[in-house]
């Protein structure tokens, strides 16, 4: 231990023994070959754009016989001036509509990303894994959209997923202004995370509340999001699903058990001090309470390995079980959690 102390070497130990402790974490997947799904990708910004403003009201009226949740949504939620309360849907979406740069972020979405083919094949696999899993829900509805940057994937209930295409033009789109977008957000807004970022809400729309505050309750809750998410896209790389670079990643496997015995050491596993753990569970450039150079939600990853050790231990859980299993101290104690010293 005595090496792992002072850590700044987190993000410089080899790729040969990161990539042995990721294999050996990867949850393994089933076939689901058989598994029979209909994906609706449905190009909601596209009717959006072409609707005749001369006489919107009619079309809004055809549109919301489309779209019947996705319309009110957009325009009481999503695109409302929330500074003026007594905006009427027609009037946010003729604002909308309206305004050169929206229209011109339009545009450059239907340069980008035209053809999403490659999108309805990539649903289609990871909602035949939804369904091996929640067999019970019914595959959603998955609606494209622009929304100028307000949000990039969402769920309304079982039956509607959302994805703001604007939020995937890369990093450098000139649109991401960095004083509200760091850099450690912007590098994820890029096609690779499109479907990241929908198993992610897909998980959160399966999961309740966390059972408590403490920093064990929020990262069992979390890791089990980001295990359902990486149930869902199982071939996608880990460093992706955490919204880490490749160093990153390897760091994080390389000296996992100096971050377990940091969290116990400096007693952050029963905090509820949000101020004190919020970067170890929130998106952030690092995790200082940790170590300096460690990533952002490094608490949710270690919260991902607790689940995979328990689902390791206990492989015939399923995910319904696996979410009535509310007792975050009860599951840490089951998945004899123990990260292996190098």
């Amino acid at each position: 231990m005595k090496a792992r102390a002072c850590f700044p070497l987190f993000f410089c130990l080899s790729l040969l023994l990161a990539a042995a402790c990721t294999n050996s974490n990867r949850t393994p997947h089933p076939d689901v070959s058989n598994i029979k799904v209909n994906v609706q990708l449905l190009r909601f910004e596209q009717d959006v754009f072409a609707l005749d403003t001369t006489q919107l009201q009619m079309g809004m009226q055809s549109l919301l016989g489309k779209y019947p949740v996705m319309l009110p949504l957009f325009c009481n939620e999503i695109i409302h001036d929330q500074s003026n309360p007594s905006e009427t849907p027609h009037e946010a979406l003729a604002g909308f509509v309206s305004v050169p740069q929206v229209r011109h972020l339009y545009d450059t979405v239907q340069q980008v990303y035209g053809d999403l083919r490659w999108l309805e094949k990539d649903l289609t696999q990871m909602f035949r894994y939804y369904k091996y899993y929640f067999p019970q829900k019914p595959v959603p509805q998955v609606i494209t959209m622009v929304s100028e940057f307000a949000t990039d994937a969402f769920t309304a209930g079982d039956s509607l997923c959302g994805i703001g295409l604007d939020m995937f033009l890369g990093e450098e789109y000139p649109g991401y202004e960095h004083d509200v977008f760091p850099y450690f957000m912007r590098r994820q807004f890029q096609k690779d995370y499109i479907m990241v970022r929908l198993s992610k809400v897909l998980a959160q729309n399966c999961t309740n509340a966390p059972s408590g505050q403490r920093l064990i309750d929020l990262i069992v809750h979390n890791g089990k999001q980001l295990y359902i998410a990486d149930c869902l896209i199982p071939d996608v790389p880990d460093s992706l699903k955490m919204g880490y670079t490749r160093k990153q990643m390897e760091g994080c496997y390389a000296n996992e058990s100096a971050v377990w015995a940091r969290l116990l050491s400096e007693k952050l596993l029963y905090s509820t001090d949000f101020d004190k753990i919020r970067k170890l569970v929130t998106p952030s450039p690092n995790a200082p309470a940790v170590f300096q150079e460690a990533p952002g939600e490094i608490g949710n990853w270690i919260g991902l390995q607790i689940v995979r050790s328990y689902m390791k231990r206990n492989p015939v859980t399923t995910m319904e079980q696996l979410l009535q299993m509310t007792d975050a101290q009860k599951f840490l104690e089951l998945a004899k959690y123990k990260p292996k010293l190098d």
